[in-house]
């Protein structure tokens, strides 16, 4: 009996759907990570299964940069809305990881693509660029679990994920500008002036602002009804469009705009703990925000799943992914951490802990619609996805196993000190 496509979308989608509600409980113990299975999924309704979701990452770069883009955004305001706001905090390890470890690895992998892949220095500095930030959507198990949470740990890879998918975009623009792509001015001034220090640290002010005005804003219009400001959904959705939208109005890093956002919501709420408005208005965006990042994590995995089948060279190019996960990361947070007040032991799980997915899509679609050519495109496509795909498998999978008995020796040296 054949089926209508629509037919089997809709079963297909409540399905897929239906086991991601069974993955938030009773398969949350599964030794299979969700993440991984949802790849699976999409691997086999792509080109090499039943064919439902035949995507070309060139031919439909618009609608994946899309996808990716909101599914990056959405996860960036959640991760800013659960750090506490403290600038030591950010000082011990977010910051140096998503500055040095990032430029480490970054460099790691164009020395690699320039003298062992042969890429001119504009694709390998891009190919670095686009690997180099760990994701902010795939990373729930490391990341902190509760406002209050200030687990080194999970602070640190938490702030890394919403810091460093802004603070890649110099390096992707440096890639696209050596490959003839974007203007960088004479001796790299516009570089520098504009895409560096400008769009940093211009998106980073834009995202306080926005995030600080709505949470003002908000909490007047209740005080003055005495009634819901606004739905959180749209809220939600207003937070980010008014951060993001400003931002790139203004030549600005949105990613980092919305991250800033998230983090000086927190921030007013906790300036304003006589007042339980403001905080009961952030935990409300903070869970709406995460069911509406779920849904699209979903979606984009599978979609992930599609795509690494038609861009398959993991027979060829599983190497440089191990470099990245086990070399140049490694290298790279060590580095970023030496002198810091931070246990060896947690030093060592940060730096496995830098899971590669939806960030690392965005950047290349993102680099592809603005230019880059096809065989190059081809060539950078095939080692993304081969990173990504091998970094799901593996990282979502041991992520839990490892967190969950780091923090059972957690609890266990909590009760030996109270004891």
């Amino acid at each position: 009996m054949s089926m209508e496509p629509v037919t089997a979308w809709a079963l297909l989608s409540g399905l897929i759907f239906l086991l991601a509600a069974l993955g938030r409980g009773p398969m949350r113990r599964w030794p299979v990570s969700m993440p991984a299975i949802y790849l699976l999924i999409g691997a086999a309704i792509g080109p090499w299964g039943l064919r439902l979701l035949d995507f070309q990452l060139i031919k439909h770069v618009k609608v994946v940069e899309s996808v990716t883009e909101v599914a990056v955004l959405i996860s960036l305001l959640t991760a800013g809305l659960q750090l506490k706001p403290r600038w030591h905090h950010y000082l011990r390890a977010p910051i140096p990881l998503a500055s040095v470890t990032m430029v480490v690895t970054i460099a790691g992998v164009a020395m690699v693509g320039t003298m062992l892949l042969d890429l001119p220095l504009g694709a390998a500095i891009l190919l670095g660029a686009v690997l180099a930030p760990t994701d902010p959507v795939l990373a729930s198990d490391v990341q902190v679990k509760h406002h209050d949470d200030t687990d080194r740990l999970r602070y640190a890879l938490t702030g890394e994920a919403g810091l460093n998918d802004g603070a890649a975009f110099p390096f992707i623009m440096l890639g696209l500008g050596l490959l003839g792509h974007h203007q960088l001015g004479e001796y790299g001034w516009r570089w520098i002036t504009v895409d560096l220090l400008w769009a940093t640290t211009a998106g980073l002010g834009i995202g306080w602002l926005s995030g600080y005005s709505v949470s003002r804003v908000a909490v007047w219009i209740k005080r003055q009804t005495n009634s819901p400001a606004a739905c959180e959904e749209a809220l939600t959705l207003g937070l980010i469009g008014l951060s993001y939208g400003a931002a790139l109005l203004l030549h600005a890093y949105g990613f980092l705009a919305v991250f800033a956002a998230g983090v000086a919501m927190r921030r007013y709420a906790e300036r304003q703990s006589d007042d339980e408005q403001p905080g009961k208005l952030m935990h409300t965006v903070t869970e709406v925000n995460d069911q509406f990042g779920h849904i699209v994590e979903v979606a984009v995995v599978v979609l992930v799943g599609a795509l690494s089948t038609s861009y398959w060279t993991m027979a060829s190019d599983w190497w440089i992914a191990m470099l990245v996960f086990f070399l140049f990361r490694p290298l790279g947070v060590l580095l970023a951490l030496a002198v810091k007040d931070i246990r060896f032991s947690q030093k060592i799980l940060i730096s496995l802990f830098g899971i590669r997915g939806i960030g690392s899509l965005y950047y290349l679609s993102y680099a592809i619609s603005h230019g880059l050519e096809d065989p190059i495109a081809n060539r950078l496509a095939g080692i993304v996805l081969t990173t990504i795909t091998l970094s799901i498998m593996i990282h979502s999978n041991v992520a839990s196993l490892m967190m969950r008995r780091y923090a059972e020796e957690k609890d266990d040296k909590t009760s030996a000190a109270t004891n």
